[in-house]
């Protein structure tokens, strides 16, 4: 393995605040403890945390991040398709995300997103097709410039 991409999906969120950035629910808090069981083990060395500007994502992420020593980083790349923009937009900001992960990125690069944007980027990366519920976990690994994905866990920790 040269390089690894973990993308998560954001846990559930509260839905009776009406918001558009809302934080997580109850249930989306259980989601991040078995989350973070998941990951006890499974990240070491150099590791860098970006996260969707939307709070539910830097809630999600932001206890596994503390974990490990290091702050969030926001990335704008990774928020949600928005109501006006257009699919070459989004193709846009996702492929200089996955450039720079590529070309420049730490050895472990763990981001959180949405449920719209994660299957794009593992199809984009590795031609799979892919749902991912809320907390759900995708790894992928770049091994000799080729992409491969390596895990997908709807349910870390249970």
């Amino acid at each position: 393995m040269e390089k690894r991409l973990i993308l998560i999906r954001h846990a559930h969120r509260d839905t009776e605040v009406a918001s558009k950035d809302n934080g997580l629910s109850e249930k989306g808090e259980q989601q991040v403890k078995r989350m973070l069981r998941y990951f006890e083990e499974r990240i070491e060395g150099e590791t860098r945390f970006l996260s969707s500007p939307k709070k539910r994502c830097r809630e999600t992420l932001g206890p596994l991040a503390e974990r490990h020593g290091n702050a969030i980083e926001i990335d704008g790349r990774l928020i949600e398709t928005g109501p006006i923009e257009r699919q070459e937009e989004v193709q846009a900001r996702l492929g200089e995300f996955i450039d720079e992960w590529k070309y420049s990125g730490p050895e472990t690069l763990v981001a959180c997103s949405h449920g719209d944007i994660i299957p794009v980027l593992v199809e984009r990366l590795t031609g799979a097709r892919i749902g991912i519920k809320k907390c759900g976990v995708v790894e992928i690994e770049l091994f000799a410039g080729e992409c491969y994905l390596t895990g997908l866990v709807q349910k870390p920790g249970d």
